[in-house]
This record gives structure tokens, C-alpha cells and sequence, in this order.
């Protein structure tokens, strides 16, 4: 692992001590190092400034190469029409929505965006040094794991979610628990608005001052509960702090997604470590990158576990079986003894979790089938051009029935966000585009190459995980639909790339 990232970092300064004689090794060298901070900084979550300052910077450099060269060099793949298809088929959605106003072309330039990305590893000349990006995202994952785990530990970091919203004359109520250590108990009339909210605070709640969470912090021992309040816009909103880890992110369910791409390309790594090393016979040099692998999945796999997203287990969960039966089969026993185990060693919330699923499910588990049946009727009145992108929260208040009060931003199915959006046109050009994507991938089945085969294991893992995962919630938008979009990329670079030649790059 450290000779791995020696290598690296000697590679950087060999470039650039060498761009003055190639002056495409510098616009290389930029599209290289942008895509090292991409990978790093994605799963944090609150630093979106400095993603798109990498986005730029990979850009700028494959934009500066161009002009410098004087020539624009297309290297084609079997997505280029498809893409350009589903692109124009997804501007058309969005300029020809039901109700036009309403409709924002920003989710079309977030598509797009990741598209560009897709292109720009595919012309990004790396050779070799792809491995070294690979491993900067498996390191970033397990870095922000790590971080995760101590922010659990220290009650930081966790979800939250809307309730209600209090008025700003009721701050009075909250003001005197900043001149008393051990706070105030909650009020009666305060007692009586959560009532009026559905909600029901017992005689020893207590009121804290907290810039951990808010302004405020509501502990309710009795029940278990903690509410966050906070000023915003002349009102005190209310949030429930769920037992929910959001770990670097903004929210439990966007590590979640974060998790269902990083953990089997990890473990894709990890078993084609253990494969090269029985094959080898080498197995004492290679059992420190095994074990720094090994400590990595297992602080992302509590993390995971941690978020209590019940479809990003069920999709790492599907990635994982896949690998071992037809890659490992040793990882069944590892499998069985984590089922044995975990009855005594995860935390009761997530204990809870799980009685949920057993029993009549609540919240957005009760609400799912109607959002997925009013997406049904979407498609079924607008199904060639769909409701234009990000319109699916606009047109499910118009055609929700009463008495439902959550209000979703996707139909929680990547299939139907697709057919609702864009049509059904679109759901099956989405359909045939996999389709290349898992061809592309088994070509590097015939690679001997450790790299080849990690990426091939761990490539097939990953879009398992993202699609089963896609079932149940939407997984291509925000961050990780750049991540996907990104690796897929590099399936296609790497599959393309003659390995004589990537062996002298590196």
C-alpha cells in the first residue's frame, strides 16, 4: 500500500518536472490530479465547492490539451449513440413537460454534466496511473468510514428529520436554558404544540442549548427521542434526530447510496487480492494490502449497517453474494458467521430496524406502493415524453390522494423515475445501455492483470448493488450519479486500453 502510493506521488513529479519539453504532459497532468481530488472529496458531502473545483480542473486540462494540439481526438464506444439518444430524449422531456413553468432544464445539465465525465475518462490518457485514482476511491471511502465511526461514537453526525414548524414567540420557552448547566424542563403550552403535531413529549423532556445539532436540543429520556430546534426564515423548526448515521454526508440515505458504489468495488479489490496471492504464491507480500483492505470494508460495512438504509443492505448484500459464489466462495462462511453474529453485536437501533421490516412497515415504507402506483399512472398519461426532470414532487401532489403526507422528489425506483420523466422510450434505452456496460465489463474478465481483474469483480458488484438498490430508491442522481457514471467511464477506458502499453505508463 505505501509503495502504491509512493509510486503515485513520484509519478505526479516526474510529470511535472517534465512539462516543459511535452507540454500535454502538464493539461495530463491537471485531468490526472482533478481526478485524484474528485474521487477524495466525494464522500464529503458539505464540500461541493471543491468537487466542482475538480470538475473544472479536469476540464480545463482536457480543453487545454485540445486547444494546444490543435486537434480533437473522438475515441469512440459502443455508448455514443445510445447516450447522445437518451440525452436528446431527455432534453425533449424537459422542454415539452406538462406544465412547462414548473420544469427546470438544472437536472438536464446534472446528466449531462455526468455524461461529460464519462467522456472525459474515456480521453483522459491516464494509462497506468487509472490504478492509482482506483485506489485514491477505495482509500476516500474507507477514510470517511473511519470518520463516520467516530462521529457515532460521539453522537455527532446523525440523521434528521423535518416535523414540524413552531412560531417564533414560543423561542422565549427555549432562551432560559442558556443560564442553566442542566437545562429546563419543556414548558406546558410547549408540551401542548407538539401534541397539536401528533407528537407527545413526557413531564421530564428537558430543553439544552446545542450548536451540535441547532439552537436547541429537546431530550426526552422517557421515550428515547432527541429533538433538534432551529431558527430559519422568522420560525423555530422542529427535527427529530434519528439513531441514523450520516457520517460525512448531509444525510443517512446519501451514505447509504455513497456505500452501495464504494463497498463492492472494495471487495472486489479485496478478493482479487486473496485470488493473485494464492495464484502467485506470494502471499506474504501482499497480506499488508489485504489486511488495509480488510480493516477499510469492515469500517465501510458498519457504516453501512449503521445508516439504516434497509435497501442499501439489501443491494450491498446482493453485490456480495454474487462475488462469492462465482469469485470466492470462502466469503459464504465469512457471510454466515456475520448473520450468526449480528444478533448480538449490532446496536439496538438497528435491532429495531429490522423488527420494522418483520412487522406492518411505517413512514416512507407505508407510503412507497403509492408513490410507485402513482408513478404507474404518470407513465400511463405521459408515456413517450414524460414529466420533464425533477418534476416528479410537482406532479405527485396534483395526483396523490389524500390522507398521504410525505412528499417524495423521486419515485424511490430508478426504472419508474425514468419512464415517469422521461418516458418510456428512455426506460429502454436506460435498459439497453446496461446491457453494453456489463459487456464492456466481462471483457476484462480475460485480463490476467490484478488491477483488470479487481475492476472486473468489482466493476460486475457494483452495478448489481446500484441496480438492486435502484428498486427501492433512486440512486442516480445527485453525487452518485457522477460516481457511476465516473467508474463506467473507467470500465471503458481500462477495457480499451492495451495492456503493453499501460504497463510502460506505469
Amino acid at each position: 500500500m505505501y509503495y502504491v502510493l509512493y509510486t503515485m506521488l513520484d509519478k505526479i513529479r516526474q510529470t511535472a518536472s517534465q512539462y516543459y519539453r511535452r507540454p500535454s504532459d502538464c493539461f495530463d497532468l491537471v485531468i490526472y490530479v482533478g481526478f485524484l481530488l474528485f474521487v477524495f472529496i466525494l464522500p464529503f458531502g458539505y464540500a461541493t465547492a471543491i468537487l466542482n473545483a475538480s470538475l473544472l480542473l479536469v476540464l480545463f486540462g482536457w480543453i487545454g490539451r485540445i486547444c494546444h494540439e490543435r486537434r480533437f481526438e473522438w475515441k469512440r464506444t459502443p455508448l455514443d449513440i445510445p447516450i447522445a439518444v437518451f440525452l436528446l430524449l431527455a432534453l425533449v422531456a424537459s422542454l415539452f413537460a406538462p406544465h412547462p413553468a414548473t420544469s427546470s432544464l438544472g437536472y438536464f445539465w446534472k446528466l449531462f454534466r455526468a455524461v461529460l465525465l464519462f467522456y472525459a475518462v474515456v480521453h483522459s490518457r491516464l494509462g497506468g496511473r487509472w490504478r492509482h485514482v482506483i485506489i485514491t476511491f477505495v482509500f476516500a471511502g474507507g477514510f470517511s468510514a473511519i470518520l463516520g465511526l467516530y462521529f457515532y461514537a460521539t453522537g455527532t453526525h446523525m440523521g434528521t428529520a423535518y416535523m414540524f414548524d413552531i412560531e417564533a414567540k414560543l423561542e422565549s420557552h427555549f432562551s432560559d436554558a442558556a443560564y442553566h448547566n442542566e437545562g429546563v424542563k419543556v414548558s406546558e403550552d410547549l408540551r401542548q404544540v407538539y401534541e397539536k403535531n401528533g407528537r407527545r413529549l413526557s413531564q421530564n423532556a428537558i430543553i439544552f442549548p446545542t450548536k451540535k445539532y441547532g439552537d436547541w436540543l429537546i431530550v426526552d429520556k422517557n421515550q428515547n427521542r432527541k429533538y433538534a430546534i432551529r431558527k430559519s426564515e422568522g420560525q423555530l423548526k422542529v427535527y427529530m434526530i434519528e439513531p441514523r448515521l450520516a457520517g460525512t454526508f448531509k444525510m443517512p440515505n446519501d451514505l447509504g447510496a455513497y456505500l452501495v458504489i464504494v463497498l463492492p468495488m472494495a471487495i472486489g479489490y479485496f478478493v482479487a487480492s486473496l485470488r493473485s496471492s494464492k495464484q502467485s504464491g506470494r502471499v506474504p507480500q501482499n497480506w499488508k494490502f489485504i489486511a488495509v483492505l480488510g480493516v477499510l470494508l469492515c469500517a465501510m460495512g458498519a457504516n453501512l449497517t449503521l445508516t439504516l438504509t434497509r435497501a442499501a443492505w439489501i443491494g450491498v448484500f446482493a453485490a456480495t453474494l454474487y462475488i462469492a459464489i462465482y469469485f470466492q466462495r470462502k466469503l459464504l462462511w465469512g457471510l454466515l458467521a456475520i448473520a450468526l453474529l449480528s444478533p448480538f453485536l449490532m446496536p439496538q437501533a438497528v435491532k429495531d430496524r429490522f423488527e420494522i421490516m418483520r412487522q406492518r412497515p411505517s413512514g416512507f415504507m407505508s407510503e412507497r406502493p403509492q408513490w410507485w402506483k402513482t408513478s404507474a399512472q404518470l407513465i400511463a398519461k405521459h408515456p413517450i415524453t414524460g414529466i420533464g426532470l425533477g418534476r416528479f414532487r410537482h406532479e405527485y401532489q396534483l395526483h396523490a390522494p389524500a390522507g398521504f403526507h410525505h412528499k417524495p422528489y423521486h419515485a424511490h425506483n430508478i426504472y419508474l423515475h425514468i419512464a415517469v420523466e422521461q418516458g418510456i422510450p428512455s426506460l429502454i434505452l436506460f435498459l439497453g445501455i446496461l446491457f453494453l456496460i456489463f459487456r464492456q465489463l466481462f471483457a476484462l474478465r480475460k485480463r490476467d492483470d490484478f488491477w483488470c481483474s479487481g475492476l472486473f469483480i468489482g466493476g460486475s458488484g457494483f452495478l448489481i448493488s446500484a441496480l438492486v438498490y435502484g428498486l427501492a430508491d433512486q440512486i442516480l442522481h445527485q453525487r452518485p450519479l457522477l460516481i457511476f457514471w465516473f467508474l463506467v467511464g473507467v470500465v471503458f477506458y481500462v477495457s480499451n486500453l492495451d495492456n503493453s502499453s499501460a504497463e510502460r505508463v506505469s
